[in-house]
């Protein structure tokens, strides 16, 4: 039986729903930024290895999305939808966290592939559900706005904290001014491990269970086909898909930015995340009045295009120069924001989209297709982005030439540039407007009422 909601949940409750997001986001920030080179650099592992097998467990995983995005739509209990995986996954995903992210000593390649693999089906179990969840919390435009923002938000506050606790712990205590990759990816475990589970009990506990259509179970095939409807979805997968590669390429290679082009020690990329994202923190609500005034893809777009050129600037830093690095953090972190926020928050309009062309409210599935499409970015920035530096003569273990370095430059710093581009023109005039989706919403309603009355 569908539950339902008033659309605007009080901000207790989505502050609660929000807060599991504080720890998701110290998890993928690790995993994006140290956990590949800690493989590479400390454990051993070839750079190629690495990039492959980030990319085969993230090729797994996105398949797992819609698996799981459709058994979450199918599931029927007195605590809705979303909440029982919840509180399934989020267990098993603190144990793979451990086995992940704090490897003993020499761990080999088959340890890295099938860990990797472990967390990232675990992660699913606990991302798809949660997104679909938000998406269900409302169906107003602006609402939807708020509620990806204090989502998201949670999630730039959770990298915030998780760069200020390894400087403080590391750094200012025990007084380490170069710490290991290792080091700071424990800190980052223990961290998650006390969050979770208070983060997580808080969701559960005070914010609603949202409200969807139920018109019956289906099957993944039958829930597939019906996607077929939904015409504008494709073209928004595919614009974020090339926006998060540019991205995934540039974030996979920043630590050998940092040791390489920089001659920075490892600790300057704690300073740099921690810029970044509270800098986006503070634009934050800038963004999102933005969205509600331009419409949510132009502020993508525009936040996708002045996050990417400014990189090859990085080029330009002396050697050596803290200051000037952080500074360009700064920049990038101005529109950071808008990379997180806008995607998941048009995916839940194209959803009643859908709605009006004959799909089911299926929510976890579509948020399942977008997080497909953002981990095989991911992974096609590690694989990508790891391999050509590589096969380029960049030497991820040793010592470089200038023609490795510049090989690592041109792939971190300007490919990113001309890979989401065409991303950023397929989605600057997307038709799915504030505008155009409160006409869908009002079809919608008459839909509803015309069925009640035939029955």
């Amino acid at each position: 039986m569908a539950t339902s909601t008033s659309d605007g949940p009080s901000r207790a409750a989505l502050l609660s729903y929000a807060s599991p997001a504080i720890p998701l986001a110290m998890l993928i920030m690790q995993i994006i930024v140290y956990i590949p080179p800690l493989y590479a650099i400390e454990a051993g592992v070839s750079i190629a290895a690495v990039g492959g097998i980030f990319f085969i467990a993230r090729g797994v995983d996105a398949f797992v999305d819609i698996w799981v995005g459709s058994m979450s739509d199918s599931t029927r209990t007195t605590w809705g939808r979303r909440k029982p995986w919840i509180a399934v996954g989020v267990p098993l995903l603190m144990v793979m966290a451990w086995v992940l992210c704090a490897p003993p000593a020499g761990a080999s390649t088959t340890y890295l592939l099938v860990s990797a693999v472990a967390f990232y089906i675990c992660l699913t179990l606990v991302q798809i559900p949660y997104l679909s969840w938000g998406a269900e919390l409302s169906r107003d435009y602006a609402q939807r706005t708020r509620i990806n923002g204090m989502r998201e938000g949670a999630g730039m506050l959770g990298t915030v904290l998780a760069t200020v606790l390894p400087l403080v712990v590391l750094v200012l205590i025990e007084g380490k001014t170069n710490p290991s990759l290792r080091e700071i990816a424990f800190v980052f475990v223990v961290t998650v491990t006390v969050l979770f589970p208070i983060t997580t009990f808080l969701a559960l506990r005070n914010a609603p269970m949202g409200e969807f259509v139920d018109t019956g179970k289906q099957s993944l095939l039958q829930a597939l086909r019906g996607l077929r409807k939904n015409k504008l979805l494709a073209r928004l997968l595919i614009g974020v898909l090339l926006i998060w590669l540019g991205g995934s390429i540039f974030n996979a290679l920043v630590i050998f930015i940092v040791q390489h082009t920089l001659k920075l020690q490892n600790s300057a990329m704690l300073y740099f995340v921690f810029t970044q994202y509270a800098v986006g923190l503070l634009c934050l609500p800038l963004m999102l009045k933005l969205a509600n005034r331009i419409g949510r893809h132009r502020v993508l777009v525009l936040g996708a295009l002045a996050f990417m050129l400014p990189l090859p600037l990085f080029m330009l830093v002396p050697p050596g120069a803290l200051p000037y690095a952080i500074a360009l953090y700064a920049l990038l972190g101005t529109t950071t924001s808008a990379i997180w926020v806008m995607p998941p928050a048009l995916v839940a309009d194209a959803i009643d989209y859908g709605r009006l062309h004959g799909a089911k409210d299926d929510a976890a599935l579509y948020m399942a297709l977008y997080h497909f499409v953002q981990k095989v970015a991911m992974a096609g920035g590690v694989g990508i982005g790891m391999a050509l530096a590589g096969a380029l003569g960049f030497n991820a273990a040793g010592d470089n030439t200038v023609d490795g370095v510049r090989a690592l430059n041109m792939v971190a710093l300007v490919l990113p540039v001309f890979i989401a581009l065409p991303g950023m023109l397929m989605l600057f005039n997307y038709p799915l407007t504030r505008e155009r989706h409160d006409e869908v919403r009002r079809m919608l309603d008459e839909q509803a009422v015309a069925a009640k009355g035939l029955a």
